[in-house]
């Protein structure tokens, strides 16, 4: 089965010209197709939209797209899928004619089966090595990253992310997911203050925890306080909730049974055989 589609075509070439290449002009989507159906489809398409609208980006229909991103997924796999909307082709300088058309380019890839059980054991993360600073672009999911990719440059190999600060000390975010803590049956979120991205995943996570009546917070978590508490969760949209182990010298409780509930609850076990 072919992979990649650009503008609705089976094909991997696109303009040099595109702004996505030329500038990272574009928003994307990262999330699982399981046996041809999308959980939460309906949150990263309203992710996407709200993005692109912010920095004038006109994208398909709900049910243009998704039409779209099942041709590159089949009915009896779970495949990672990729949507990317760039601006479009454009000629040299910042500048572009209002009338450009958008590109449009998805992708799936084989989904890490191996990865999925591994990260449930528990996993190590460690703080990136620079500070990230709050601007107008932070809460979107932008195709510069930059600092993603400088963050996780040169990482050993039994490191799963980076934890990226604020330059208060404050923890923000990891470069592959959001986070969130636990202490007596509480759950503590990162109050990002538009420095971090505000993600699907991590508002499912709230909407489930405001709908059950679950205790939880959002605080402002230095850097020298994170030893306060006893468990450490990652999460994204392609692996789910994954317990934290080992962040830089702290050491947390692996809590087996609440990493099982959230993914169950919040539909992310798809990613199970």
């Amino acid at each position: 089965m072919k992979n990649t589609l650009v503008n609705g075509k089976f094909t991997n070439l696109i303009s040099i010209n595109d702004r996505g290449f030329q500038f990272g002009d574009g928003v994307f989507r990262t999330f699982v197709c399981k046996n041809g159906k999308i959980p939460h489809f309906s949150q990263h398409y309203k992710k996407l939209k709200n993005d692109a609208k912010i920095i004038g980006i006109k994208i398909p229909k709900k049910d243009d797209l998704l039409t779209d991103i099942l041709k590159v997924c089949n009915q009896t796999s779970v495949k990672v899928v990729k949507v990317i909307i760039t601006r479009g082709s454009s000629s040299r300088g910042y500048m572009y004619n209002r009338s450009i058309k958008p590109n449009i380019v998805i992708q799936s890839y084989d989904f890490d089966h191996k990865r999925l059980i591994q990260n449930q054991k528990g996993v190590l993360v460690e703080s990136a090595y620079f500070p990230i600073d709050k601007n107008i672009i932070s809460e979107l999911k932008h195709l510069n990253r930059i600092l993603n990719v400088l963050a996780l440059a040169n990482k050993g190999g039994d490191i799963i992310d980076r934890i990226f600060l604020d330059r208060k000390n404050k923890v923000i975010e990891g470069a592959y997911h959001c986070i969130f803590f636990r202490k007596k049956s509480k759950f503590i979120l990162p109050s990002n203050h538009g420095s971090g991205l505000i993600g699907v995943s991590r508002q499912l996570l709230i909407d489930y925890l405001t709908k059950n009546n679950e205790p939880f917070d959002f605080q402002s978590i230095h850097y020298d306080k994170v030893n306060c508490y006893q468990e450490m969760y990652l999460m994204n949209s392609v692996y789910g909730v994954i317990p934290v182990k080992k962040y830089d010298d702290i050491c947390f409780n692996i809590n087996s049974e609440i990493t099982s509930e959230l993914n169950t609850r919040l539909n992310f076990d798809y990613a199970q055989k």
